[in-house]
């Protein structure tokens, strides 16, 4: 298979092609999915140059792995895999235990606010809310919506980074939508909105 094709290739079949042994396939997969990682890793740990390397290790125990299969959600895959290298790095200093709890929080001041909604007063209002009450959400929760309306993932992909079943991650979604709704007094689509566009500033 040339070079220009990997493109047009989805990442099953990249991942089976590795598995076959073309390491070229992993390199596609390594550069499509860097960016969403090095983001997704520094949710647990904002030294990026850390997640880089634990990026890095990552890849190379899945190079040196025997214990690999054919698998259908490749990011789920690449997430859990770095999230378990990180916790791994992290352990030795005792800061691996809340990793959990304390993840996907939205770092974003109020001058930060005002500067993304600065003409649109309610939408700033909103969004104050919304930090405020994302703030209250378990980590599993934050991460959900994260992985669901900021990267795209579906559902299946979501219930195999969280180790749950795929109706149990449309269950903590909704509830996490819920608790959002309840607090802010506004429906979804806004609140979507919202979390989308801080995302893009801070995610």
């Amino acid at each position: 298979m040339s070079g220009t094709l990997y493109e047009n290739v989805s990442d099953s079949t990249l991942w089976d092609l590795f598995l076959k042994g073309d390491m070229t396939a992993l390199s596609v997969l390594y550069k499509e999915h860097y960016n969403l990682l090095v983001n997704f890793g520094m949710k647990y740990c904002p030294e990026k140059e850390f997640v880089k390397d634990c990026i890095q290790d990552t890849f190379v125990k899945i190079c040196s792995s025997n214990r690999l299969s054919s698998t259908a959600y490749v990011r789920s895959y690449l997430l859990t895999a770095l999230k378990n290298t990180i916790s791994d790095k992290l352990s030795g200093s005792g800061l691996a235990d809340d990793l959990d709890e304390h993840f996907f929080e939205m770092y974003i001041d109020d001058s930060g606010l005002q500067e993304l909604f600065r003409e649109d007063d309610e939408a700033l209002r909103l969004s104050r809310r919304l930090v405020e009450a994302y703030g209250s959400l378990r980590g599993n929760q934050r991460m959900a919506l994260y992985l669901r309306y900021v990267r795209g993932l579906s559902y299946k992909e979501i219930s195999a980074v969280l180790n749950i079943h795929s109706q149990s991650s449309m269950n903590l979604v909704s509830r996490a939508l819920a608790s959002l709704r309840s607090r802010m007094m506004c429906g979804t689509p806004m609140i979507i909105s919202l979390l989308t566009a801080i995302a893009q500033e801070q995610f």
